[in-house]
């Protein structure tokens, strides 16, 4: 399996984050972050993940929490094609790699769990 994050899978642009924003979404949360997500009209899901500065302070923390987070999408496909936004809480920094790998697969689940009832 490739470890790249290539364009097509990533949400890029203000007008794909405000689709999300704006279009009545699917929400799961946990105690590191939410995943916000809608229906997509691409072929594959796409990822957004917000790490904000005030919330994470050093980028070396705001950086391997992104980089987790798509770790996680892409190990893990989704069975219909999906936008998701990843938006990180205050005080995921002080989460060990684990214990941040095992909250968003929680949260994760979560959704999934969501997006079928829908």
């Amino acid at each position: 399996m490739s470890t790249s994050f290539p364009k097509h899978h990533r949400l890029l642009d203000k007008k794909a984050f405000s689709a999300v924003f704006d279009g009545n979404p699917v929400k799961a949360s946990g105690a590191s972050g939410m995943l916000l997500s809608i229906s997509s009209s691409e072929e594959q899901s796409r990822l957004g993940v917000i790490v904000a500065k005030k919330n994470v302070r050093h980028a070396t923390q705001r950086n391997r929490i992104k980089r987790i987070v798509r770790e996680h999408f892409r190990l893990n496909p989704l069975p219909t094609p999906i936008d998701i936004i990843f938006l990180a809480r205050r005080g995921v920094a002080d989460k060990s790699n684990a214990e941040l790998r095992e909250d968003i697969a929680a949260v994760w689940q979560k959704l999934v769990n969501k997006r079928e009832r829908v």
